[in-house]
């Protein structure tokens, strides 16, 4: 006789479901920190990008911050930041500088900030949560 009785095929089955069940947390986790770590690299990038045009045409740029963060939030990831309308984040090409502030991106177990300086330096940082590789903490 061969083949597997219904078991052993119940048992191996119930020894996979517990196995898939443990995983999924890590799974979720995982998802979320790749999430994060892709919406940082955008942010970062558009910056750049920004700050690299102010400088090559000597110009002011003012960043409208609302519909760039809304692409944002349909990928679960939150933004809050320090500019208003009345203090917009501006980068001043002649000078080379821009208006100090920070945005942050809001995940469920994790916050990362895109600091911005005075002299427009653009960086990111881990503010909450557990570490994520290639970002250091705040």
């Amino acid at each position: 006789m061969r083949g597997y009785s219904l078991m052993e095929l119940v048992v191996a089955l119930a020894v996979s479901a517990m196995l898939g069940a443990s995983a999924l947390p890590i799974f979720t986790q995982q998802t979320e920190s790749l999430l994060l770590q892709k919406e940082a690299s955008r942010w970062l990038s558009y910056l750049q990008l920004v700050k690299a045009r102010s400088i090559a045409n000597k110009e002011s740029v003012e960043i409208d911050l609302i519909t760039f963060s809304r692409n944002s939030q349909t990928s679960g990831i939150q933004t809050e930041y320090t500019y208003s309308s009345s203090a917009s984040l501006t980068f001043y090409g002649e000078s080379s500088a821009a208006t100090p502030g920070h945005i942050k991106l809001i995940g469920k177990s994790r916050h990362i900030k895109v600091i911005i300086s005075s002299v427009a330096r653009i960086r990111l940082c881990l503010s909450e949560g557990d570490s994520l590789p290639g970002i250091p903490p705040c």
